[in-house]
Order: structure tokens, then C-alpha cells, then sequence
């Protein structure tokens, strides 16, 4: 006997719930949902039961982080022992094993998120000093062209003050004579 698979909607509507919810509390709990060959989540009798645990637990007041806890402790429900093809203990297996992975995932979460943010943070420190950098040089070589700009503008003054002066002194000799 083959188990009922329902779309978001029909699940939601079974459940008494919005598809929101379930999308939310797939993401918050880290709840791998089946999909089908076109990637829509199909949500079996054993989804529907989780869902209808996290919802009863919300509806008691039960917070976020215990529900986690207690959906935690039973992540990997093993298949029972029934008659199944080969086809079905495949799909059992890749299911364990999908849950598996999921669970090392979020318990090595912490770690990799502090590992990748440190990771992170000494990259953005390094190009911040390399560009600090950049930018002190550029403006050394703007203060040494304005430096040099301005002693040639004080020369140039010099000269023509200096060219000024001869003027007077030939006047001078002139009008004496």
C-alpha cells in the first residue's frame, strides 16, 4: 500500500494551517520535506505527524527552542521492519541518510558559522588596510605634485620679482646719467 503524498496546500488545509507555517517551521526546524520529480515538497503521513507535533506543542506555549530540542532527540525515525522492494528500502535509506546529514549539519552549524565569519572578517580587514593603502599613496603623490607646484610658483615669483628689480636698477643709471 503506497503512503498518501499532498502538495503544500492540500497539507496545510489537512493541518488547519496557512502554507506559510509550514514553510516557516521547515526552515526554523530544519525539517527536510521530500520533493517530487519537479521540486514541489510533497508532505507523506510522516510529515503531516511531525507538523501536527509542532503545531500542538505552539498551541501549549512551548517555545521555539524546546520543540527544536524534542524534534531533535527523534530525527531519525529508522523504517520499520515491513515487507518493502528494493526500490522503497532505497528510498528509506537515502531518507535516513538525508536526515543524517541534516542533523551533522546543524549540530557543526555554530562552528562553521563562527569559522567562515572569521574567515570572512580577516579578508574584509585586509582589503580595508590594502585600500587604506592605496589611498594614503595617492594622496602622498597629490601633496608631493601641490609641493612641487608650489615651489615652482614661489621660484617664479623670486624671478619675477628679482627681474623687477634690474628694471629699477637700469632706470636708476639712466635717469642719473
Amino acid at each position: 500500500m503506497r503512503e498518501k503524498k499532498r502538495m503544500i496546500s492540500e497539507a496545510a488545509r489537512e493541518l488547519g494551517l496557512e502554507t506559510y507555517n509550514l514553510r516557516t517551521w521547515e526552515d526554523e526546524f530544519g525539517l527536510m520535506i521530500p520533493r517530487n520529480e519537479k521540486g514541489y515538497r510533497c508532505y507523506g503521513d510522516k510529515e503531516i505527524q511531525t507538523f501536527q507535533i509542532i503545531r500542538n506543542m505552539k498551541n501549549e506555549g512551548i517555545d521555539t527552542e524546546q520543540i527544536r530540542k524534542k524534534l531533535l532527540g527523534n530525527i531519525i525515525p529508522f523504517p520499520k521492519e515491513t515487507q518493502v522492494g528494493v526500490p522503497d528500502k532505497m528510498a528509506q535509506f537515502q531518507d535516513v541518510m538525508v536526515k543524517i546529514m541534516g542533523q551533522a549539519l546543524r549540530e557543526q552549524k555554530g562552528f562553521l558559522e563562527k569559522e567562515i565569519g572569521d574567515q570572512v572578517s580577516q579578508k574584509i580587514s585586509k582589503e580595508i588596510d590594502y585600500q587604506f593603502r592605496l589611498r594614503e599613496e595617492q594622496q602622498e603623490k597629490h601633496f608631493q605634485k601641490l609641493d612641487e607646484l608650489i615651489r615652482i610658483q614661489q621660484k617664479t615669483r623670486e624671478e619675477i620679482a628679482a627681474s623687477k628689480e634690474k628694471k629699477k636698477f637700469f632706470r636708476r643709471r639712466r635717469k642719473e646719467r
